[in-house]
């Protein structure tokens, strides 16, 4: 049940809805004055939900709760986490979105001896549970020249805390652990495992906040339809964040 409230939700949390809702309450009013109120407030929500400047600012603080990683460390598995890929049925290949740093950023760790083994932790997270993007993952891995001995699969998990939950039950207590994740999506998945008595060393990758040009005109001042989708990731996480502690998953 928890997985399907979690899918309406995903729906009900993006900006471009709830401007698309007030347009069309605009419409449906009989009333001159809420017409005119609804139009007004779609007209805010959509300049503040796509103002770059705005988001930069929140989810700078967001992400960098958890320092980026640093160092020359060995580890015996790294666990990256899924959500970054779906199969291409129609070319017949992976078809990689936005959170491909999550792996690419640690294929470089296990080639030059840092990492020893890689734990891809993703099933699916369709409802119709259709290509399991482990499976394909791997095959990918092992095309780039990463032996197959040395990969371990979660196929099972569909959320976050699955995530951990089977990701765990894959290793051993002693092992040396990196995590690899999306900086905006670190601090939930971390406190995931930690609430499975693990914790491995944080990789946050993929940030979508910078520090340069942060006071650019144009940043201030145009609007942008990029950033309007990744609010909508930021309040996937927030609320993500609060329902997994109302479900005690971290």
């Amino acid at each position: 049940m928890f997985f399907f409230l979690s899918k309406i939700l995903t729906f009900l949390l993006q900006p471009l809805v709830w401007v698309v809702v007030l347009l069309l309450l605009s419409i449906c009013s009989k009333v001159q004055k809420r017409r005119k109120r609804y139009r007004i407030s779609a007209l805010v929500v959509l300049l503040f939900f796509s103002n770059q400047f705005i988001f930069n600012e929140v989810s700078r603080v967001w992400e960098n709760q958890i320092p980026a990683y640093q160092g020359a460390k060995t580890f015996d598995v790294a666990i990256v986490l899924g959500g970054l890929s779906n199969f291409d049925e129609f070319h017949n290949q992976p078809a990689f979105h936005a959170n491909t740093e999550r792996l690419m950023n640690v294929l470089p760790l296990y080639f030059n001896g840092q990492v020893k083994n890689i734990l891809f932790a993703g099933g699916s997270g369709r409802i119709d549970k259709q290509n399991i993007e482990a499976i394909f993952i791997e095959k990918y891995l092992i095309s780039l020249g990463v032996k197959k001995e040395h990969i371990l699969l979660d196929t099972k998990s569909r959320n976050t805390y699955e995530n951990a939950k089977y990701a765990v039950g894959l290793i051993s207590k002693n092992d040396k652990l990196l995590l690899s994740t999306s900086a905006s999506h670190m601090p939930r998945s971390l406190a995931c495992f930690k609430k499975l008595g693990v914790s491995p060393t944080p990789f946050p990758v993929d940030y979508v906040s910078y520090e340069k040009n942060r006071f650019n005109v144009d940043k201030i001042l145009v609007p942008d339809a990029s950033t309007i989708n990744y609010w909508y990731l930021l309040l996937h996480e927030w609320v993500g964040t609060l329902s997994y502690k109302l479900k005690d998953y971290c």
